[in-house]
């Protein structure tokens, strides 16, 4: 059920397909039609469901295929978070039958769970023939995880086609999206969803590194709460559209994104570290992307100033029932959900 690889997600489908992101604070849909010479969005939407209760986000995801007018049963899913360990190994050469055992072996490795609760799936991503080695792509997921999330996306009234893991499906839009940017320069995706925020690193049109950092945009949230005295709702309002208190919202919300940008220069290192490659490009996207002051931390710490990315530019948005505002407005939070749909 699970598939990894970035460089085959991109061919035609006969029929459309829906990339369902279900994120810890809000469900994300987005369906898009295969028909044609360029993939067209259909239609999309966002529905807030800060609740993990399965009852809710079942009743989320029907309210807001009912809201878009979702024409197709089929969705893709992805997963993310501390039931998904993810690790990029070398192995020596071995025939497929072979690899496929020797991989759960390799899973305990890494694993902080018994490896017969999981799901274990590994892509081949570069053959060594002079050394006889494999690059070898490992994931390793808790069963009882996505057996779950496929329960609730069943009794939400749709069938699962696949699941991914978020940060491949950032890395499918990305690829899609900036064809020109997979050059033999390392590109960072940081995608800042409530909970997580999704670290992918890309070389060559290949995916190098992959690291969930547990700091996102509820610990914005939470800190400006708390400074400027407000409920969380009205913290993740003010965070995008500040008005009168940017300077207050910058601030207080320093802190945080400073321990986000440390992770990212660990995360950075290791990878520097094991492939003697730099980072050379960082793109960011996810809800909680446009946190004012935020462009101007990253570029203290990194130098540079981040790209913002729109992962709905490869699709073609004329149909009559998109509605280009909410687009705009929310587009950054449909990376997974966008690389969903074109698997």
């Amino acid at each position: 059920m699970l598939d990894f690889d970035i460089k085959k997600r991109f061919q035609a489908k006969p029929k459309n397909k829906i990339g369902l992101d279900i994120g810890s604070s809000a469900i994300k849909m987005l369906e898009v039609s295969m028909l044609g010479d360029k993939p067209s969005l259909v239609c999309m939407g966002l529905k807030n469901a800060p609740s993990a209760v399965r009852e809710t986000l079942i009743g989320a995801i029907r309210s807001l295929a009912e809201e878009i007018k979702i024409t197709t049963k089929d969705v893709n899913i992805s997963v993310s978070g501390p039931s998904v360990i993810v690790r990029f190994v070398s192995m020596p050469k071995m025939k497929d039958d072979e690899l496929k055992s020797a991989m759960r072996f390799e899973a305990e490795k890494y694993v902080p769970f018994p490896i017969n609760d999981c799901i274990v799936d590994h892509q081949v991503l570069k053959k060594n023939e002079k050394e006889g080695k494999l690059d070898i792509l490992l994931v390793a997921v808790r069963k009882a995880f996505v057996l779950e999330r496929v329960r609730i996306v069943e009794e939400a009234g749709f069938l699962v086609s696949l699941i991914d893991v978020d940060g491949f499906a950032a890395a499918n839009a990305f690829l899609k999206n900036l064809p020109s940017a997979n050059t033999d320069k390392a590109a960072a995706l940081i995608n800042i969803g409530a909970t997580l925020t999704n670290v992918s690193i890309i070389k060559d049109s290949t995916l190098c590194f992959l690291r969930d950092i547990t700091i996102g945009g509820d610990d914005f949230d939470g800190v400006i709460s708390k400074a400027l005295n407000i409920d969380a709702r009205s913290a993740e309002g003010i965070k995008i559209c500040p008005k009168e208190r940017e300077q207050d919202i910058v601030n207080c919300s320093k802190g945080v994104v400073n321990n986000l940008l440390d992770e990212m220069r660990l995360s950075f290192s290791y990878y520097e570290n094991q492939s003697g490659c730099s980072v050379d490009k960082i793109y960011i996207s996810g809800g909680s992307a446009g946190l004012v002051g935020l462009e101007a931390l990253f570029k203290d710490a990194f130098d540079s100033s981040p790209c913002f990315w729109d992962p709905l530019q490869f699709l073609d948005k004329s149909a009559p029932n998109t509605d280009a505002d909410i687009s705009e407005k929310i587009k950054g939070s449909f990376a997974i959900a966008a690389g969903l749909a074109l698997r």
